[in-house]
Protein backbone atom coordinates (compact mmCIF):
# COMPACT_ATOMS: atom_id res chain seq x y z
CA UNK A 1 0.00 0.00 0.00
CA UNK A 2 1.44 3.36 -1.03
CA UNK A 3 -0.49 5.32 1.54
CA UNK A 4 -0.72 5.30 5.31
CA UNK A 5 -4.23 5.87 6.69
CA UNK A 6 -5.25 6.66 10.24
CA UNK A 7 -8.58 7.76 11.65
CA UNK A 8 -10.07 9.19 14.78
CA UNK A 9 -13.62 10.01 15.83
CA UNK A 10 -14.93 12.10 12.95
CA UNK A 11 -11.75 12.40 10.85
CA UNK A 12 -9.49 10.44 8.48
CA UNK A 13 -5.89 11.17 7.46
CA UNK A 14 -3.95 9.70 4.53
CA UNK A 15 -0.26 10.15 3.76
CA UNK A 16 0.49 9.46 0.11
CA UNK A 17 3.41 7.97 -1.73
CA UNK A 18 2.50 6.86 -5.27
CA UNK A 19 -1.09 5.62 -4.93
CA UNK A 20 -2.32 2.45 -6.56
CA UNK A 21 -5.94 1.67 -7.47
CA UNK A 22 -6.47 -0.32 -4.28
CA UNK A 23 -5.24 2.59 -2.19
CA UNK A 24 -8.02 4.83 -3.51
CA UNK A 25 -10.62 2.18 -2.69
CA UNK A 26 -9.16 1.74 0.80
CA UNK A 27 -9.36 5.48 1.48
CA UNK A 28 -13.05 5.44 0.51
CA UNK A 29 -13.65 2.41 2.74
CA UNK A 30 -11.96 4.12 5.71
CA UNK A 31 -13.81 7.42 5.18
CA UNK A 32 -17.14 5.60 4.95
CA UNK A 33 -16.37 3.59 8.10
CA UNK A 34 -15.43 6.73 10.04
CA UNK A 35 -18.61 8.50 8.91
CA UNK A 36 -20.72 5.50 9.85
CA UNK A 37 -19.05 5.19 13.26
CA UNK A 38 -19.46 8.88 14.06
CA UNK A 39 -22.93 9.04 12.46
CA UNK A 40 -22.05 12.26 10.63
CA UNK A 41 -19.83 13.54 7.83
CA UNK A 42 -16.11 13.46 8.63
CA UNK A 43 -13.09 15.66 7.99
CA UNK A 44 -10.70 14.14 5.45
CA UNK A 45 -7.08 15.28 5.43
CA UNK A 46 -4.52 14.04 2.94
CA UNK A 47 -0.82 14.91 2.91
CA UNK A 48 1.14 14.81 -0.33
CA UNK A 49 4.88 15.21 0.37
CA UNK A 50 6.84 17.47 -1.94
CA UNK A 51 8.70 14.48 -3.43
CA UNK A 52 5.61 12.31 -3.98
CA UNK A 53 5.27 11.21 -7.61
CA UNK A 54 2.04 12.06 -9.39
CA UNK A 55 -0.58 9.32 -9.58
CA UNK A 56 -0.83 7.41 -12.82
CA UNK A 57 -3.77 8.05 -15.13
CA UNK A 58 -5.74 4.95 -14.04
CA UNK A 59 -5.46 6.05 -10.41
CA UNK A 60 -6.53 9.63 -11.23
CA UNK A 61 -9.50 8.24 -13.15
CA UNK A 62 -10.51 6.01 -10.22
CA UNK A 63 -10.22 8.95 -7.81
CA UNK A 64 -12.46 11.02 -10.09
CA UNK A 65 -14.99 8.17 -10.18
CA UNK A 66 -15.06 7.83 -6.39
CA UNK A 67 -15.01 11.54 -5.57
CA UNK A 68 -18.84 11.87 -5.40
CA UNK A 69 -18.93 9.05 -2.83
CA UNK A 70 -16.12 10.62 -0.83
CA UNK A 71 -17.81 14.04 -0.99
CA UNK A 72 -21.05 12.54 0.31
CA UNK A 73 -19.45 11.48 3.62
CA UNK A 74 -17.06 14.42 4.22
CA UNK A 75 -17.79 17.67 6.01
CA UNK A 76 -14.57 19.05 4.54
CA UNK A 77 -11.69 17.76 2.41
CA UNK A 78 -8.16 19.07 2.96
CA UNK A 79 -5.13 18.43 0.77
CA UNK A 80 -1.74 19.34 2.22
CA UNK A 81 0.29 19.78 -0.97
CA UNK A 82 3.75 20.49 0.37
CA UNK A 83 6.49 22.54 -1.15
CA UNK A 84 7.86 26.07 -1.13
CA UNK A 85 8.22 28.59 -3.91
CA UNK A 86 6.26 29.62 -6.94
CA UNK A 87 5.91 26.17 -8.54
CA UNK A 88 4.39 24.63 -5.41
CA UNK A 89 2.07 27.59 -4.87
CA UNK A 90 1.00 27.31 -8.50
CA UNK A 91 0.22 23.58 -8.09
CA UNK A 92 -1.90 24.33 -5.02
CA UNK A 93 -3.80 27.07 -6.86
CA UNK A 94 -4.48 24.80 -9.84
CA UNK A 95 -5.66 21.93 -7.63
CA UNK A 96 -7.90 24.23 -5.60
CA UNK A 97 -9.49 25.75 -8.69
CA UNK A 98 -10.00 22.39 -10.42
CA UNK A 99 -11.60 20.78 -7.40
CA UNK A 100 -13.93 23.64 -6.47
CA UNK A 101 -16.37 22.41 -9.09
CA UNK A 102 -18.50 19.72 -7.54
CA UNK A 103 -17.79 20.68 -3.93
CA UNK A 104 -20.04 22.85 -1.79
CA UNK A 105 -18.62 26.22 -0.88
CA UNK A 106 -16.01 26.12 1.90
CA UNK A 107 -15.61 22.33 1.90
CA UNK A 108 -12.52 21.70 -0.31
CA UNK A 109 -9.17 23.22 0.66
CA UNK A 110 -5.54 22.98 -0.42
CA UNK A 111 -2.87 23.85 2.14
CA UNK A 112 0.92 24.16 2.21
CA UNK A 113 1.26 22.92 5.82
CA UNK A 114 -0.71 20.79 8.30
CA UNK A 115 -1.08 23.80 10.62
CA UNK A 116 -3.29 25.52 8.03
CA UNK A 117 -5.88 22.72 8.09
CA UNK A 118 -7.40 23.50 11.49
CA UNK A 119 -8.02 27.11 10.46
CA UNK A 120 -10.36 25.98 7.67
CA UNK A 121 -12.19 23.07 9.32
CA UNK A 122 -15.81 23.86 10.18
CA UNK A 123 -16.06 24.81 13.85
CA UNK A 124 -18.25 21.80 14.67
CA UNK A 125 -15.48 19.47 13.43
CA UNK A 126 -12.40 21.36 14.60
CA UNK A 127 -11.69 19.14 17.61
CA UNK A 128 -11.89 16.06 15.34
CA UNK A 129 -9.27 17.56 13.03
CA UNK A 130 -7.04 18.65 15.91
CA UNK A 131 -7.13 15.16 17.45
CA UNK A 132 -6.40 13.56 14.06
CA UNK A 133 -3.44 15.84 13.37
CA UNK A 134 -2.03 15.17 16.85
CA UNK A 135 -2.24 11.44 16.16
CA UNK A 136 -0.55 11.92 12.78
CA UNK A 137 2.21 13.99 14.40
CA UNK A 138 2.84 11.33 17.07
CA UNK A 139 3.15 8.71 14.34
CA UNK A 140 5.56 10.85 12.30
CA UNK A 141 3.13 11.28 9.41
CA UNK A 142 3.27 15.09 9.21
CA UNK A 143 6.87 15.27 8.04
CA UNK A 144 9.24 13.34 5.85
CA UNK A 145 8.60 11.29 2.74
CA UNK A 146 5.49 9.31 1.94
CA UNK A 147 5.23 5.53 2.13
CA UNK A 148 7.28 3.47 -0.29
CA UNK A 149 5.41 2.33 -3.35
CA UNK A 150 3.95 -1.13 -3.06
CA UNK A 151 2.02 -2.28 -6.09
CA UNK A 152 -0.25 -5.28 -5.72
CA UNK A 153 -0.98 -7.30 -8.88
CA UNK A 154 -4.62 -7.75 -7.84
CA UNK A 155 -5.21 -4.08 -8.55
CA UNK A 156 -3.80 -4.24 -12.08
CA UNK A 157 -0.54 -2.48 -11.28
CA UNK A 158 3.02 -3.57 -11.74
CA UNK A 159 6.08 -3.08 -9.59
CA UNK A 160 8.58 -0.45 -10.62
CA UNK A 161 12.30 -0.74 -10.29
CA UNK A 162 14.17 2.18 -8.78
Amino acid sequence: MACKIISSEGAVFALWGRPALGDIDEVLRQVRAAAEASRRPVVYVTRVPVDAPPPESDVRQRLNELMPEIRAVCSSYHVILEGAGFASAFKRAILASLMQFGWARDTFFVHATPQQVVLKVPRAHRSDAEQLLQMAERQGLLSGPGPVESRHPTFGSTSRAS
